[in-house]
């Protein structure tokens, strides 16, 4: 199924898709748990960014993030693919290895996420990422089910 998007062609992908929204690019990911829905959010950023661009395997990088909810645990994992897309030249290939556990005292979350990348000046980029909003953003957990949306300023 092909979605017509400001004049681009946005085919729908394996657990999420992109969403109308009236100046940036709204994304919905679908999957069975939290940790995975937050990995494939990351993977639709790099569509957004690199559309249908095959990224080579080549670099592994770590890191974590905290959030005091899980919204704000989104934003600052989304931010830092950005971060190191503008700082560090990194493009995300695969889906990352994602881990989120709730602090200690219980007043938010930490991630960890294992990636692996390539040098992003060897790829050429179909759009330009800004930033991530708060805007629109949703996470829910059902049973067997996590429903992240988010809008991505492009």
């Amino acid at each position: 199924m092909i979605i017509i998007y400001k004049l681009i062609r946005i085919r729908i992908y394996m657990g999420f898709k992109f969403l109308e929204h009236t100046a940036d690019v709204k994304v919905l990911v679908e999957e069975r748990t939290l940790s995975r829905a937050f990995s494939t959010s990351a993977l639709a950023m790099k569509e957004i960014i690199a559309e249908q661009i095959l990224v080579a395997p080549k670099i592994r990088k770590e890191f974590s993030v905290e959030g005091k909810d899980k919204e704000a645990l989104l934003y600052a994992f989304l931010e830092e693919f950005l971060y190191l897309l503008d700082a560090e030249g990194f493009l995300l290939s695969k889906a990352p290895i994602v881990k989120i556990e709730k602090k200690e005292n219980n007043e938010g979350f930490i991630l960890s996420a294992k990636i692996i990348g390539d040098n992003a000046s060897k790829y050429t980029f179909t759009n330009s990422v800004k930033a991530i909003t708060y805007n629109d953003m949703i996470i829910e957990e059902e049973k067997d089910k996590t429903i992240i949306e988010f809008v991505l300023d492009v």
